[in-house]
This record gives structure tokens, C-alpha cells and sequence, in this order.
């Protein structure tokens, strides 16, 4: 499993992921439209927290060094929508990690912001268990705030800006068990390093929304054409959905409506953590939108 394990009721063709803590709609859009908007903007962030959070796990768990990545954010035919900055470090005991992504000006024109997410935790019996996480975001000057703290292992919001006042509350049985996306995926790219598989299932919840994320692995292939991570891969496939924590005024069939992706991740030897090369998430607006390692790990400053 992913993170901590859900329930059966959870398991029921539940599928999701929604990272990014800011999801206004577009002012003059309304109805179906606005949804579909504000989704892909949605998707393009989540996007890149994952992928982020998929890169942090590249450390090795010996060394415990804080390192640096940086990844390309690109649409088909190589428009550039971004890019993602990282530090992160892992090791036996815990996990620090800290993602933001700064979009282009073509990604600003259709709604996307500077968003961050930092999480610090450690491993528990059943996975990641998260410490304190935050996330934070901006939607035409507005600025979106969500902190979570974790007495006892529940997630608690400690600050949200703004409220959530305009949403559908959260069961709290839908709240326990549940982890950050961060802590989600360095979980599972301990899986990844320890069994060479991804597959399994996390309940994530991010202060906003109830999400439920489900990976699959589908091929090893064999790396050529780049250095030092020259070697064997994973290729594994996601769908991502939102459960619960909808906007009154969202179009609740386009928020449930499930995304799809893949991530190439490198195998790596001498108990290194794998490291994610490639991410795809196919998005209605902008197509297929790929996060590309732009260059190799550097230990941070």
C-alpha cells in the first residue's frame, strides 16, 4: 500500500489525487466551463506536486543528503508551462521535503500560480506518517493557505486561508487513515525501492479535498541515452480522483471525473532511492502535459 492503509468502502473504484491548494474559477466562466477550467488548471498543479514529490525520494538512504532537482513542465510540441524546484532529503527514519513550481507566462494566462507544498515526517509500520505539512498558493493576487498538523496520527488544520466555507465539509471518517500527496508518494517510491513495484493505493487529504490516489505498475524497461542513470526503469500508470471536499458551485461529474498518468522511474543501486525521470497527466486543455528531470541531482546549498 500507499501510505497508510484505507478502508474497503475507500477501495470502491476510488481514484485521486488533488494536491494543489488553490482552485478558484475563472471570473466570467461559469457552469460546466468554469469546472473544466479550473480542473485542468488543477491537474497542471497536481501535476507538478507529485512529480515533485516523486523526485525527492532520490537521495540516497544511507548518505541522508538534502539535495536539489529541478524538472521542465512542457505541453506536446515543447511549449514550456514551468518548471518545478526541489529539496528534499530521506532517510531511514523520516523524510523531509519541500516542492514549488513557478509556471510560464502561457500557463498564467489560463489561471496557473506559484504554488509550494512542505512536508516532514517519518516511516511507521504501515508508511509514511506525516509531522507537519503545508501548502500554499496564489489565484490572481488571492493567496491560498493550508497547514496540517498530525496529533495522534489525525490530520488537523492548524491554519486555511480562506476558509472552507465555500466547499462541502469532509466526513471525518473520510479524514482518518489519510496522509498528504508528498508523504503518499515518498511512500511509494519506498516501495518502489524496496519490492520494484508501485503498486497500491493511498488516501490523501490536503486540508480541502479527500482524495484517493491508485498506481499500477505496467513494464521495466531498460534506460539507455542518459549517463549515469543508464539502467533499469519502471514504468507505472496512475488515475487520480477527488472523493470528497467539492466546491458548492463545482460541476460535481467534471471534479470526480477521474485523470490518468504515467511516471518513469529509475532503479538505482547501493540502497539509493529511485529516482522519476519522466510524468505525464493527460489533461483536456493542454493535452498531454510531461515533468522532465532537467538535469541530474545537486546537493543543496
Amino acid at each position: 500500500m500507499l501510505g497508510r492503509d484505507f478502508d474497503s468502502d475507500d477501495a470502491e473504484g476510488l481514484r485521486g489525487c488533488a494536491a494543489s491548494p488553490a482552485t478558484a474559477m475563472t471570473p466570467g466562466r461559469s457552469g460546466r466551463a468554469a469546472g473544466i477550467a479550473s480542473r485542468q488548471v488543477r491537474a497542471v498543479a497536481a501535476g507538478a506536486l507529485i512529480a515533485g514529490a516523486l523526485a525527492c525520494a532520490a537521495p540516497s538512504a544511507a548518505s541522508a543528503r538534502e539535495l536539489r532537482l529541478r524538472y521542465d513542465v512542457t505541453v506536446l510540441g515543447g511549449v514550456s508551462l514551468g518548471e518545478i524546484e526541489m529539496t528534499a532529503m530521506l532517510d531511514r527514519a523520516g523524510y523531509r521535503i519541500a516542492v514549488s513550481t513557478r509556471p510560464s507566462r502561457a500557463a498564467q494566462l489560463v489561471g496557473a500560480a506559484e504554488q509550494s507544498g512542505r512536508v516532514e515526517g517519518r516511516w511507521g509500520r504501515s508508511g509514511p506518517e506525516p509531522r507537519l505539512y503545508s501548502a500554499n498558493g496564489s489565484w490572481r493576487g488571492r493567496t491560498y493557505v493550508s497547514e496540517l498538523h498530525y496529533p495522534r496520527g489525525v490530520p488537523t488544520i492548524r491554519r486555511q486561508e480562506p476558509s472552507n466555507e465555500d466547499r462541502e465539509a469532509v466526513p471525518p471518517e473520510l479524514i482518518r487513515g489519510t496522509v498528504d500527496s508528498l508523504s503518499g508518494v515518498a511512500g511509494m517510491l519506498k516501495k518502489v525501492a524496496e519490492t520494484e513495484s508501485c503498486d497500491g493505493s493511498t488516501a490523501i487529504y490536503d486540508g480541502r479535498r479527500r482524495s484517493v490516489a491508485v498506481m499500477t505498475s505496467s513494464a521495466m524497461v531498460q534506460l539507455s541515452g542518459q549517463g549515469s542513470l543508464n539502467g533499469r526503469a519502471l514504468n507505472c500508470g496512475f488515475t487520480v480522483r477527488t472523493i470528497a471536499g467539492f466546491r458548492h458551485e463545482d460541476d460535481r461529474e467534471v471534479a470526480m471525473r477521474p485523470l490518468k498518468g504515467s511516471v518513469l522511474i529509475a532503479l538505482r543501486e547501493g540502497g539509493a532511492f529511485p529516482l522519476p525521470l519522466r510524468f505525464e497527466v493527460e489533461t483536456r486543455w493542454f493535452g498531454t502535459v510531461a515533468v522532465q528531470l532537467a538535469g541530474p541531482p545537486v546537493a543543496a546549498e
